[in-house]
């Protein structure tokens, strides 16, 4: 991960604009294609995608747009998760997705909708106190606050307010 940030900070050096620089506490260096992930004992254990990251030259925060994490299991994708924005922290890998949040898990068609997601790398969990909506196939929960695992396979929803069965619209 480490060789990652290194590139991105490269990269970012590279794809900076041709503007005068600023005073230490505006700097920004603009990244396109942004590419990061993480991988456990030599396999990849997620992706994470923007087309655009923007970090400030005195902070640990990338902002990015239209960010997608995909996570990965026995060399293959089993959930994705993407939003409007999002923030990667380049000292603790932490990844917050923000804004139209939905994540995806393949194996057992969940969906989870959400405006503020965080993943942890240090639990590699996602975690969020806002409104949550879970949708499976036998039937949707709704609540406030949530743990889960990224291919959805554990959830914990904090005030669970309803569950409907059926087949989610």
């Amino acid at each position: 991960m480490r060789a990652a940030l290194a590139a991105l900070a490269l990269t970012a050096a590279a794809c900076r604009r041709g503007a005068p620089p600023a005073p230490p506490e505006e700097r920004r260096e603009v990244v396109e294609g942004l590419i990061l992930s993480q991988s456990e004992r030599g396999r990849p254990a997620w992706t994470l995608r923007a087309p655009l990251a923007v970090m400030r030259a005195d902070d640990d925060v990338a902002l990015l747009s239209d960010p997608v994490m995909d996570f990965h299991r026995g060399g293959r994708v089993v959930s994705r998760a993407r939003a409007r924005t999002g923030t990667a922290r380049t000292d603790s890998h932490d990844v917050r997705l923000s804004s139209a949040v939905v994540l995806d898990s393949f194996d057992d068609r969940s969906r989870l909708i959400t405006e503020d997601l965080l993943y942890s790398a240090s639990s590699g969990r996602f975690h969020t106190d806002a409104k949550v909506e879970v949708r499976r196939p036998e039937g949707v929960l709704r609540g406030s606050g949530l743990d889960a695992a990224p291919d959805l396979s554990e959830i914990r929803i904090r005030d669970q307010r309803s569950v409907l069965s059926g087949t989610p619209r």
